[in-house]
């Protein structure tokens, strides 16, 4: 994002508030979600224009009050602001002045600012011949620079002001995408929808960042963005997984991105990195795809596998508060896990004390030797003694949860989507 060069006085809304005067930064002995201080914001906002009585009553929103009763109240607003005004180190002049029946900033000063600049921008895109269009869409977007207000998203009025340059940034976004498409500007493009998704993390720009670096054959980093976003969807909104925010884009898009021979990478771009050291470590909604194709190939196979859910419970007097402690413990329970089942299984973290790990073609009896080897070993590590693990371990078999016997096992049962039996080795009850 560019930050234009600017004189005098200058405010900015996107992305956060700040107000300067030739760089110095001024600020007001207010809380900024006090209604003198959003009389304040929409008086910098309107700079030269200023505002009406009833423009800064509507702004305010004061509900049920009768007429009289709001503007009684503006006017105490207004006093109140100009106190502050007059509390802080503003240049000599005066402010918050009213003038045949309007109130402005200050007749002494202008006041530059960043939605001022994409204001006229826009008017400009609108008068532009086609041709001319790209610079200024170019400018727009990189001089927009995240959320009005974000501190304010409560208040009407700055939602309002929120939504119309979110929207004319998004449509502005999106022509010159096109633009850019046809000239096989994917970098640019990335570069775009990568600020994009940074300042708008839940309007689905991470499908374009994939397809361009689909397209540059960066199969690696289209990966990391596709995990990225399904955690950050899966965590934030409750949805599983980005399929179907990809397959919503590439419809109304018409067609990829992808070259002709963007396949010819795939094989590299699918290989594990790293060295393979012990099990595999996994998001919760990974996991829950490995466990469904294990369980069909229990079936279609005749293959056996076990679930194991590895737990930690402190004793009754230690406080769970203590959260880096707490964290310890699971780093070496996760460590016990890791070491201590092969490179085939994969786990997961459940909840705040659990694992859940899939031992992959483990019969019954192999898992509850499994779980007594990985009990043994905690014991030798924990070390206070105060800390008790569990280690309960299931049967990955059909569909339902008729093998459960108790609501806790249900409980795992359908985190899995996947029935079985409990059978416990090792001291101490699953926790959580």
């Amino acid at each position: 994002m560019k930050e234009r060069p600017y004189t005098g006085f200058y405010a900015r809304f996107l992305g956060g508030y700040s107000l300067t005067y030739y760089g110095r930064e001024i600020r007001l002995d207010t809380n900024m979600k006090s209604k003198c201080m959003q009389i304040f914001l929409m008086l910098l906002k309107a700079g030269d224009q200023g505002l009406s009585r009833d423009e800064l009553i509507k702004g305010m929103q004061s509900g049920d009050e009768s007429l009289e009763r709001q503007a009684n109240s503006l006017r105490q607003q207004i006093y109140l602001l100009r106190r502050a005004v007059a509390r802080s180190d503003f240049p000599e002049g005066q402010y918050i002045v009213l003038k045949k029946s309007r109130y402005y900033f200050s007749l002494d000063y202008h006041v530059d600012s960043d939605t001022a600049y994409l204001d006229e921008l826009l008017s400009q895109i609108r008068t532009a011949a086609a041709e001319e269009w790209q610079p200024l869409l170019m400018d727009f977007c990189q001089h927009y620079t995240g959320e009005f207000l974000p501190m304010l998203s409560g208040e009407e009025w700055a939602t309002i002001e929120g939504a119309h340059y979110q929207k004319s940034y998004f449509d502005c976004l999106n022509r010159l995408c096109g633009m850019l498409k046809e000239q096989g500007q994917y970098e640019t493009i990335l570069e775009l929808c990568s600020a994009a998704s940074q300042m708008h993390p839940y309007d689905e720009w991470q499908a374009v960042q994939i397809d361009c670096l689909m397209f540059l054959h960066r199969y690696k980093e289209a990966q990391k963005v596709y995990e990225d976003a399904t955690r950050l969807f899966y965590e934030e909104l409750g949805v599983s997984s980005m399929d179907q925010v990809m397959a919503k884009y590439r419809s109304e898009s018409g067609q990829l991105l992808y070259a002709a021979n963007a396949l010819t990478g795939v094989k590299e771009g699918l290989r594990e990195p790293g060295e393979i050291r012990g099990a595999y470590e996994c998001s919760y909604p990974s996991f829950l795809d490995i466990y469904h194709i294990i369980s069909r190939n229990e079936e279609r196979l005749g293959m056996e596998s076990t679930l194991m859910v590895a737990a930690i419970k402190a004793e009754s007097g230690e406080k769970d508060s203590a959260d880096a402690v707490f964290e310890k413990k699971m780093e070496m329970l996760r460590q016990v896990i890791l070491e201590g089942v092969r490179t085939g299984d994969a786990y997961t973290r459940y909840s705040r004390n659990q694992y859940l790990v899939l031992l992959a073609g483990a019969k019954e009896a192999d898992g509850k030797k499994v779980a007594e080897r990985l009990e043994k070993r905690w014991k030798e590590i924990s070390g206070d003694g105060k800390t008790e693990a569990s280690f309960a371990v299931y049967t990955v078999e059909g569909s339902g949860t008729e093998g459960c016997s108790n609501a806790e096992e249900r409980d795992i049962c359908r985190a899995c989507n996947q029935p079985g039996k409990r059978h416990m080795a090792g001291a101490g009850d699953l926790a959580g």
